[in-house]
């Protein structure tokens, strides 16, 4: 504060505005401790950025590799079981029909059994242990005439149509998990 005279025995005090803007005691800081500041907290920031990188850089290949490895897996056993079903439906087919040509010939010798037959015997395992079907499973001789083949082929299907419900479902929970 300056004091000012303006006439005599009279004073004037005016506060210089200036001073108490310069005044600021809350802490003490000088620029260089401020530099050293601004340097930790922009390593700090660089640091946390460079270690979450490193950690994607490592962790991100692997987790593409399992899924893409998953995937391969999946595709393989829905190739395999493709297959499985079209040769248990053209087994079924060819031994429906030497089964029909046995029935309109002479007869003179026994009637074919699919037991032992690649198809069959592949399809047996799959087949249900309660309900109609559940006989040609343990059966020891299995001829292909029009009720028998109705329901194999009626099994087939079924067996098709669980194991594409099977992957709609594997699929649904692969797309859930990643959503």
């Amino acid at each position: 504060m300056t004091s000012h005279s303006t006439s005599p025995g009279r004073t004037e005090c005016r506060v210089c505005l200036l001073s108490g803007a310069l005044e600021c005691n809350d802490q003490d800081m000088d620029g260089a401790m401020m530099g050293l500041m601004g340097t930790v907290v922009g390593a700090s920031a660089v640091g946390v950025a460079g270690v979450a990188r490193s950690v994607a850089d490592t962790m991100l290949p692997g987790m593409v590799e399992k899924t893409n490895h998953r995937h391969q897996l999946s595709l393989h056993l829905h190739s395999q079981r493709h297959e499985a079903v079209q040769r248990w439906r053209t087994g079924l087919a060819d031994a429906r029909d030497v089964y029909r040509r046995w029935a309109s010939g002479p007869r003179d010798s026994e009637a074919p059994n699919v037991v032992g037959d690649e198809w069959f015997e592949a399809l047996r395992p799959h087949l249900p242990t309660a309900g109609e079907t559940a006989k040609y499973r343990t059966a020891h001789e299995v001829h292909c005439d029009n009720p028998t083949v109705m329901l194999l082929s009626l099994e087939i299907g079924r067996i098709e149509k669980e194991w594409a419900e099977e992957a709609k479902g594997r699929q649904r929970r692969l797309r859930n998990r990643r959503g």
